[in-house]
């Protein structure tokens, strides 16, 4: 043991017992030496297996016996809690397993107490007593007999200043953090202990820690729904708040913790409105952070949450559900609060420029469908321009999910009315189309780097950055693709040309030109919709010829052509694919099975196909 001696103030447990005493004690009060003594391996480890024996003829009073952090015997039997033992468990029929457990001994901390009753509010060199180091590891039994020893030690040592209520001075004792047992408890998802110390003090207001954490607040953090429930049914005063501004029911959020935000909710609906520093709600969390369940129960107690902006972006739940790509959330909004669709961000977004980019358009289209967003009054979004004049079918065109919505036609996508009405020519309209291409992406870019929220950044969408080989002029684009569907409509052209001349079954010999097949429906089903592929496919053929001699200043000339030769396009692939099925059908006849089998696989090509383009 090595002895030092320290200066200790008179005043010393009263200040530990009650801080508000030191505003009471002059500053020049005088300082009493105080020998402190550092315990060595033998008393340490008597003091963390709780060998009483060991300080029974120790000379040193133990409120002066410590280690290196000033923690007493009762600071390290309360972390310890008490000497470990080897249980054999069973872990299966055949096998057992080894468990070490600690061997709590109420003698060791009863004479302990006993000996020395300042050692129940003794402070560490973090300013922890023994009940703050119980608490935080749980050891229920220790925190049961601090508090018994409390309330009979404390009112019977009134020389030393420990009166008044006995065991609550001491729960409520704070660390240099100031933390209680109740946040020590609540933090790291001790329920027995905290029920402990509610049933000793149900009266106790939970103050915020330097972190402006309340126990409330700690244990709806660490989805301790047991915990929250035991405070909000048995502790009278109770405080919600958190840090930056946050509640409780932020923190259940954040925690995914669906039974903890009823619970809340049921003990303060007026938490779903609140906001944090930043002007967030429990459902913009949700909306961010994929909690569809948990932004149902709050829609369900109070859907005005929905109407709420953030003072960051100005961005309401649904803005934050949809730059996240989550389509259920959007529809759990819009049901609830379909006024809310309409709603803009600072930049004047709403919340199709953010679906456009983070929902694929097919996902899309049936989403907006499903929940009438593409009706007479809701259809205007699509158009709904920006700060900067950019609509949500400009942001689709640039960003990453650059497609085709079934129910727009090809024009309304890259048609500017706005310059159409001023006359512009197609060089200035082009260019200027160019130019708003580059600022969109850069826009984007900005978002995907910057927009996050809580470490969680947003849907990886707006982070894909643009390829170069991707930048090229709008008209070489519409070029390139107007040639491949040149090319598809001249296979489909070609195809079903030499089809018309190498029927199915073949001819007769003994009749000239004469098919085989003729009278058989099915042939005939195989030579009509052979024919309408055919014809189909080389009207789109001569109307792409048709546009190589119309000039580009007839722009919704072009386009409306365009999507008229795609349509026959379409259909001629069609149809060729049931010229195909039939006449497959009409030569396997004579094995009906195979022929119904070859028929209904070429068939299957129609529904894909539908469930592609729209």
């Amino acid at each position: 043991m090595i002895s030092l001696v320290v200066e200790q103030p008179m005043e010393f447990i009263m200040m530990q017992l009650n801080p508000s005493v030191s505003s009471s004690i002059p500053s020049e009060q005088p300082m009493e030496e105080k020998a402190i003594t550092y315990m060595d391996f033998v008393l340490f480890k008597a003091a963390a297996d709780g060998d009483v024996e060991a300080f029974s003829d120790c000379q040193v009073a133990l409120d002066c016996l410590v280690d290196g952090s000033q923690n007493t015997v009762l600071h390290i039997y309360s972390r310890t809690g008490g000497r470990l033992v080897v249980k054999n468990v069973r872990a299966f029929p055949c096998f057992q397993k080894r468990v070490f457990e600690g061997e709590f001994s109420i003698n060791f901390v009863e004479q302990l107490v006993d000996k020395c009753p300042s050692l129940l509010l003794q402070r560490n060199a973090n300013w922890e007593i023994p009940l703050h180091i119980a608490a935080r590891h749980g050891h229920s039994g220790i925190v049961k007999v601090l508090i018994e020893r409390a309330n009979v030690v404390l009112h019977e040592d009134p020389e030393r200043g420990l009166v008044a209520t006995g065991a609550r001075q001491m729960l409520r004792m704070r660390d240099e953090e100031e933390n209680t047992a109740f946040h020590l408890a609540a933090r790291y998802g001790h329920l027995d202990v905290l029920r402990l110390l509610a049933k000793e003090d149900p009266d106790f207001a939970f103050f915020a820690n330097t972190s402006g954490e309340t126990p409330l607040y700690l244990a709806a953090e660490g989805g301790y729904h047991g915990m929250v429930t035991e405070m909000l049914d048995n502790c009278k005063s109770t405080v919600y708040g958190g840090p930056h501004g946050r509640t409780a029911l932020h923190a259940a959020v954040l925690a995914g913790d669906e039974k903890t935000v009823r619970k809340l909710i049921e003990a303060k609906m007026q938490l779903t409105k609140q906001t944090d520093d930043n002007g967030r709600t429990p459902l913009h969390y949700a909306a961010h952070f994929s909690k569809r369940s948990i932004a149902k129960v709050l829609l369900e107690k109070d859907a005005s949450a929905a109407y709420i902006s953030d003072k960051e972006r100005g961005m309401s739940a649904l803005h934050m559900a949809a730059w996240q790509g989550e389509q259920g959330i959007m529809e759990e909004i819009i049901s609830n609060c379909p006024g809310c669709c309409g709603m803009v961000d600072k930049r004047g977004w709403n919340f199709l420029h953010f679906a456009v980019v983070a929902v694929s358009p097919k996902k899309l289209k049936r989403f907006l469908v499903d929940n009438k967003i593409n009706d007479f009054t809701n259809r205007n979004l699509f158009h709904e321009k920006d700060v900067n004049g950019y609509t949500p079918i400009h942001i689709s065109l640039t960003g990453p999910a650059r497609q085709l919505l079934g129910w727009f036609s090809f024009s309304s996508f890259l048609l500017d009315r706005e310059l159409q009405v001023r006359g512009w020519k197609s060089e200035q309209y082009f260019a200027q189309m160019t130019r708003k291409k580059q600022d969109i992406r850069q826009l984007l870019n900005d978002i995907g780097d910057n927009a996050e929220v809580e470490g969680l950044r947003v849907h990886p969408n707006f982070r894909e950055k643009v390829k170069d080989e991707d930048d090229v002029s709008f008209i070489e684009y519409v070029e390139k693709t107007r040639e491949t569907h040149l090319l598809v409509a001249t296979l489909v052209a070609t195809v079903t040309f030499a089809a018309a001349f190498t029927v199915p079954g073949g001819y007769k010999s003994d009749e000239q030109g004469d098919a085989t097949l003729s009278r058989d429906p099915a042939f005939k089903a195989f030579i009509i919709t052979n024919t309408l592929a055919f014809v189909s496919s080389l009207l789109a053929v001569l109307l792409h010829f048709l546009l190589v001699c119309l000039h580009w200043s007839l722009v919704n000339l072009r386009f409306q052509v365009i999507g008229l030769a795609e349509i026959l396009t379409f259909s001629a692939m069609i149809a060729m694919v049931i010229a195909f099925s039939t006449g497959s059908y009409s030569v396997l006849q004579s094995s009906m099975g195979f022929a119904i089998a070859t028929c209904s696989l070429g068939l299957t090509f129609i529904p894909g196909f539908s469930e592609d383009f729209l």
